[in-house]
């Protein structure tokens, strides 16, 4: 389609025009990113937010981009180190999710038709998210461990080392879980929902999420942070870098009751 602006100066059509060859010269033009992005939204096999599909899409202005490539770009912000950090390492992306490890499942998609009740089911595979980590790795690598692990030699080396045997064997043992609970919660799915385009047959009070394109149960909540919707939400803890939802909930209440007796 012809532009409105057919009288705009040189200059301008000239930008344009070294715009358009640098961005195509890079496989993509900007329409065709803008629909990479909406497809992505729209038929991932994850509830996920309207956000770029690769890490290396939120890369900031300053970091490898040329001026061009900054005005083709819709980049979010908010994130210039993981997009930096994950980009260069190959790292997948749910929502704002880091993909470290995942694999693929066989399942069952059950499809009610409207009109007639019946139920087809197709045998299908999709990715399982195994190892993820959250927006602010950073927070939870660079101030949460670091203030565990020193405050924890601390006490190691005024109180511990000269104490009974059974005092070192039980701190030992309770600073061990506090840390291995630690990185079950900034390590593991929280419980991203997978994207259902119709409530599964025999459920109740599933209800539509716009914000993901998808019916979600009850318990489950779009997190704006994540750009995904979690089974059974409750926060997002910037001290352990991710979401706490329904599969890492047992990890961090052992975190917060340890970090409190230790």
């Amino acid at each position: 389609a012809k532009d409105e602006n057919d009288n705009d100066d040189d200059d301008d059509d000239d930008d344009a025009a070294l715009a358009g060859d640098e961005f195509y010269a890079n496989g993509d033009s900007p329409d065709d990113a803008q629909q990479r992005k909406l497809k992505h939204w729209r038929e991932s096999p994850f509830a996920v937010g309207l956000v770029n599909v690769t890490w290396w899409d939120d890369r900031p202005a300053w970091c490898w981009s040329t001026k061009v490539d900054q005005a083709m770009r819709d980049i979010d912000y908010n994130l210039p180190v993981s997009s930096i950090v994950c980009g260069c390492l190959g790292a997948g992306r749910v929502g704002n999710l880091a993909i470290l490890s995942q694999s693929v499942e066989n399942y069952e998609e059950r499809i009610v038709d409207e009109e007639t009740g019946q139920v087809t089911v197709n045998a299908k595979q999709r990715p399982k998210l195994i190892w993820v980590i959250g927006p602010y790795w950073t927070v939870n690598l660079f101030i949460t461990f670091p203030l565990i692990l020193g405050v924890s030699g601390w006490v190691c080396y005024r109180r511990v080392t000269t104490a009974h045997i059974a005092v070192i064997i039980t701190w030992t043992f309770g600073t061990l879980l506090l840390l291995l609970s630690l990185c079950m919660i900034s390590c593991r799915n929280p419980g991203v929902l997978y994207r259902h385009e119709q409530a599964p047959p025999d459920t109740v009070d599933w209800r539509w999420n716009d914000q993901a394109k998808t019916f979600r149960p009850p318990k489950a909540r779009f997190d704006p942070e994540t750009q995904v919707v979690i089974e059974g939400f409750d926060h997002t803890c910037p001290w352990t870098g991710t979401a706490i939802g329904s599969r890492n909930m047992l990890w961090f209440r052992m975190f917060v009751t340890l970090v409190l007796v230790m």
